[in-house]
């Protein structure tokens, strides 16, 4: 009776661990398409796709861009979603995220560093997605430079009203 308990105790732990393991391949074979985001210089195309999870987001551990830090089980997520990357010209995939929840101020593509030809780093919500030779060339990297001068552009009246509003503040704070 006892090597029975044990048997079947080895086998749900067995089972589970393998449906653990198979929950990482379905997520991402049936997962729902959201939306498409091209890069500024038409090179890259990345997809976003909301994964398919049987059971609730409190039993899945919400990773975070810096390794060190481990969330914990238990946390509901806002939402979940994941990014897969491709080449546009040749339809590859490049790479793919892991399965995270996007919150601000985070919730941005980096596109790659423009003062580096030969190589490009491409970020998603702060979690690599892929490393590519591709589409780093200067002339390439000169339109993704001109994407970033513009959203630096429009930016700037966000960071002129910061910086007014926290010269007001420090102006206020000088008072006896």
């Amino acid at each position: 009776m006892m090597a029975m308990k044990a048997i079947v105790a080895t086998l749900v732990v067995v089972t589970g661990f393998a449906l653990y393991q198979a929950s990482d391949w379905w997520e991402r074979a049936y997962a729902t398409y959201d939306s498409s985001e091209v890069s500024p210089d038409g090179c890259f195309r990345i997809d976003t796709y909301e994964p398919f999870w049987i059971l609730s987001s409190k039993f899945h551990r919400s990773p975070d861009p810096d390794p060190m830090i481990r969330n914990s089980l238990g946390r509901p997520w806002g939402d979940a979603i994941f990014k897969r990357a491709y080449e546009i010209s040749t339809g590859e995939v490049l790479g793919e995220t892991v399965v995270f929840d996007p919150v601000p101020p985070a919730n941005l593509v980096y596109w790659g560093d423009t003062a580096e030809p030969g190589r490009r780093v491409v970020f998603a919500n702060e979690f690599p997605l892929f490393d590519s030779s591709r589409c780093s060339d200067d002339t390439t990297l000169a339109k993704l430079e001109a994407f970033y001068e513009r959203q630096r552009e429009a930016n700037q009246p966000l960071v002129d009203a910061w910086r007014k509003q926290r010269m007001q503040e420090a102006a206020g704070n000088e008072k006896p």
